[in-house]
């Protein structure tokens, strides 16, 4: 039995075509049959289940034959979908470009907040993460800090 399958795509795979005509019932098992079922793709065995079908190709499985056609709108259909292809990949591409430079701006305002605080620091005569203001002697006017210091008698 001959059976036509219309596309509205410039191609479609083998397990596509094996899914949409029932053979099997998802993308997970087509690599199983074709390696148990003979599939001929314009006469020769086929076990690629990526393996792409194009417009008048021939694939016979079991005793079904289909021909693969391009369905009458087809045409506009394919430019449709390369133009929206273009499209999402002109926005991904944006989309990397605005996070590289949102990345570089934090980066920078990183550097910026680094530079103040080690100023800061500078000023008060403090070490990076020091307990407290240091006096006009340059020591620390409060006691030690943390659990070693819980039980110390000073």
């Amino acid at each position: 039995m001959t059976k036509t399958v219309k596309i509205t795509t410039e191609y479609i795979t083998l397990t596509q075509l094996l899914k949409e005509e029932n053979i099997i019932s998802s993308g997970g098992q087509a690599k199983y049959y074709l390696m148990d079922f003979p599939v001929l793709l314009n006469g020769e065995q086929e076990n690629r289940r990526g393996k792409k079908l194009y417009d008048h190709d021939e694939i016979i499985v079991g005793d079904e034959t289909f021909i693969i056609a391009l369905a009458e709108n087809a045409d506009e259909l394919i430019v449709a979908a390369q133009e929206e292809k273009a499209e999402r990949a002109a926005a991904a591409k944006k989309t990397v470009r605005d996070d590289r430079i949102k990345a570089q701006k934090a980066a920078a305002a990183k550097v910026r907040k680094e530079a103040r605080f080690a100023e800061l620091r500078r000023q008060n005569r403090t070490r990076s993460g020091g307990v407290g203001r240091q006096t006009a002697t340059g020591r620390n006017n409060k006691g030690p800090k943390g659990p070693g210091s819980w039980n110390s008698h000073h």
